[in-house]
């Protein structure tokens, strides 16, 4: 009778310490009575001890213990939270990529506890697994994307479970929206199926997803767009793939790559000279040179198809150069431009040498049929990255970007005399195309 009144005693003084967060001195307690046979543990003891041990930070004794009492009390919820939440804890809230393997198995004890929840506005409590997911997918995508990997995880999700609502942090005082799990879960998703050659899966689902997700994050309308046209593309429909690419190519600097696709488009109607057109104003948007390799391999087989040898023969030095810098291979058409030219790959170009010559040619093309314009900075914005020119012959006012201005920036000043051409730019405030000015430089 005594052992019974100091093992309740003993109990009810753990609960109290557990109760007032004094999660330390509890497991101390628990220990005692946990390693003495006879003492024996309730389901609500056992809990009350594997949560002490997970909040005091003793994460794989709180699951190992959890484990083993799982089974004894398998309907109890209480001590299968607390297992999801200290798996959750131990391997997913501080990702680290080095134990993805890990991670990925925790995962799986995590979906086998407690499969995937529903949340919505009723249920706000957000769901371990999906976090989790969405983390590995993550790691999945960059800096190779994993397909394998990706498909296994995705399919692991109900979309009609995740939450629609999009989610706000606060960045340096400033609210920012973020993309729903939802729109997270499309994103994945088109990217898979583009990737697997699925492209009309992928048509209909960056469809669904455009009709259905009245609010895109992350310029996802566009890349969703995106990747229809290039399904579209990849299925024989180059008026399709064009017809939805054309409206995303503005001019705006980030999106080089739409009109490199929209260049590969006319290059298959084997239209080379709107096939030249985009992929010169590709080459001239800002991007680097690693990322923009493919499409400076695409720019020689336009001259080569134009039957301008030389012109083609220098990108493909180019190309060389720039897998020289970056320790990269050459691709099947690389090295058949390398044959053709009979180009020695293991003699060392200049890449910065090489680069403006090519860009000559660009600016030969480009500008064949326009003059040169002298005019004068009158205005540096206070972003200290742009401004306006007023042309001396015209006195129209252009804008111009620090990116368009050949030499040293220290050296842009209000009042500076320069020398510049034209080139169709896009006024987000307004909504419309506009002549900017480009290819600056100082006189």
């Amino acid at each position: 009778m005594n052992l019974l009144i100091t093992m309740e005693n003993q109990l009810q003084k753990a609960k109290e310490l557990r109760q007032s967060h004094k999660f330390e001195e509890a497991v101390s307690l628990y220990e005692e009575m946990h390693n003495d046979e006879a003492i024996v543990f309730n389901n609500w003891d056992v809990w009350s001890y594997v949560h002490c041990l997970k909040k005091s930070g003793q994460l794989d004794k709180s699951i190992q213990i959890s484990e083993k009492y799982i089974e004894e009390y398998p309907n109890f919820e209480n001590l299968k939270n607390n297992l999801v939440w200290a798996l959750f804890d131990k391997y997913i809230r501080q990702f680290n990529p080095d134990l993805i393997n890990d991670i990925e198995k925790g995962l799986g004890r995590i979906f086998a506890l407690n499969e995937q929840q529903i949340v919505n506005e009723e249920n706000e409590i957000p769901c371990p697994f999906t976090i989790g997911v969405f983390k590995v997918l993550k790691h999945y995508k960059k800096p190779n994307f994993n397909s394998f990997k990706i498909r296994h995880w995705i399919d692991k999700i109900d979309p009609e479970k995740l939450s629609k609502q999009e989610q706000t942090i606060d960045q340096d005082g400033v609210e920012r929206k973020l993309a729903s799990d939802y729109e997270k879960y499309y994103s994945f998703l088109i990217s898979l199926l583009y990737s697997e050659g699925s492209f009309e899966k992928c048509i209909e689902s960056a469809d669904f997803a455009l009709n259905t997700i009245s609010n895109l994050h992350y310029n996802n309308s566009s890349w969703f767009k995106r990747r229809m046209a290039l399904s579209y593309f990849e299925l024989g429909n180059y008026e399709k793939a064009e017809e939805i690419l054309k409206p995303l190519d503005k001019g705006a600097n980030e999106k080089w790559f739409i009109e490199y696709e929209l260049s590969q488009i006319y290059f298959e109607q084997e239209d080379y000279k709107k096939a030249l057109e985009f992929a010169l104003k590709a080459g001239k948007n800002f991007g680097e040179d690693l990322m923009k390799v493919n499409l400076y391999t695409h720019l020689a087989r336009i001259f080569f198809k134009q039957n301008k040898l030389e012109y083609s023969k220098a990108h493909a030095e180019l190309v060389i150069a720039i897998k020289q810098a970056n320790g990269s291979r050459l691709d099947t058409k690389q090295e058949k431009l390398v044959t053709f030219f009979k180009l020695n790959k293991d003699v060392v170009i200049n890449l910065r040498d090489q680069k403006r010559k090519v860009e000559n040619i660009w600016n030969d093309i480009l500008f064949e049929d326009q003059e040169k314009l002298v005019g004068r900075i009158t205005k540096i914005l206070p972003n200290g990255k742009s401004g306006f020119i007023s042309a001396d012959n015209n006195r129209e006012s252009y804008f111009f970007s620090f990116q368009s201005v050949h030499g040293n920036k220290r050296h842009v000043e209000e009042g500076k005399r320069v020398s510049f051409y034209l080139k169709e730019g896009f006024d987000k405030k307004r909504n419309e195309k506009k002549m900017n000015a480009t290819e600056i430089r100082i006189v």
